[in-house]
């Protein structure tokens, strides 16, 4: 990054983008509802995961636009994974506190609201989709699944894992996580809560998207997952 965020930000938003170009301005617009209704200090770093299409032009273009803004683009040559570049954007980040926020559009403005209005309450603000119905059949499935197997493995009783996680920054930066892949919130969640770190969790809703697929079932996140799975499953018997 070329430029420097502004010094005591309170929320860093990491927006990761595979393919969004038609999401990833909305997304943007979406965050600056949220953060001038909090007025709160913010920046928002956007991880173009090595798109095919015009996501970081489209970034690049609302930056010009909004020269003011904190907004900053980080653009891989490559797909690297969501969690490679969580912890990547966890390390460029100015922000006391750091938050996925999805480059879908998929958060409403009020749910997230109410998310960050939990910061300060616990360690750790971990929201749950209160209206599942929205997305598949075979989506909920694969989720409420995995949640359970999370929970099995590590203890917890967890409602939701990959949701727009609320951390303080210097939590997830000390941390070593094995998986870059959509699992690496469980990772993270778990480990951390080993730790006796405080949570609460928060309710939140989701909207379908309008443009574009969703890439989270590809085989090497699949192998990803079981990866992180097994990691989980280790944490829990190891010695302090």
């Amino acid at each position: 990054m070329a430029e420097q965020p502004q010094p005591n930000t309170l929320v860093t938003f990491y927006v990761p983008c595979y393919n969004e170009e038609d999401n990833v301005v909305p997304t943007l617009q979406s965050i600056e509802q949220v953060v001038k209704s909090l007025n709160i200090t913010y920046e928002i770093l956007v991880v173009d995961d090595g798109s095919a299409d015009q996501t970081s032009a489209r970034v690049q273009s609302y930056k010009s636009a909004n020269p003011n803004l904190p907004v900053w683009l980080i653009k891989n040559d490559r797909n690297m994974g969501l969690g490679h570049n969580y912890f990547v954007a966890t390390n460029q980040a100015q922000g006391q506190y750091f938050l996925y926020y999805p480059g879908d559009n998929c958060t409403p403005v009020d749910t997230s609201i109410r998310i960050l209005k939990k910061i300060g309450q616990a360690d750790i603000v971990i929201p749950y989709i209160e209206n599942p119905a929205v997305r598949s059949v075979a989506r909920r499935v694969i989720s409420v699944t995995f949640t359970a197997i999370v929970n099995l493995l590590n203890g917890q009783n967890i409602r939701y894992y990959n949701g727009p996680v609320v951390h303080k920054v210097a939590n997830v930066r000390r941390l070593k996580v094995a998986g870059a892949g959509f699992a690496y919130q469980a990772e993270v969640i778990s480990q951390l809560l080993r730790e006796s770190q405080t949570y609460v969790q928060v309710p939140y809703s989701i909207t379908v998207r309008t443009a574009g697929e969703v890439s989270a079932f590809r085989l090497s996140n699949i192998f990803s997952v079981a990866y992180s799975l097994y990691t989980i499953f280790k944490m829990r018997f190891k010695k302090n």
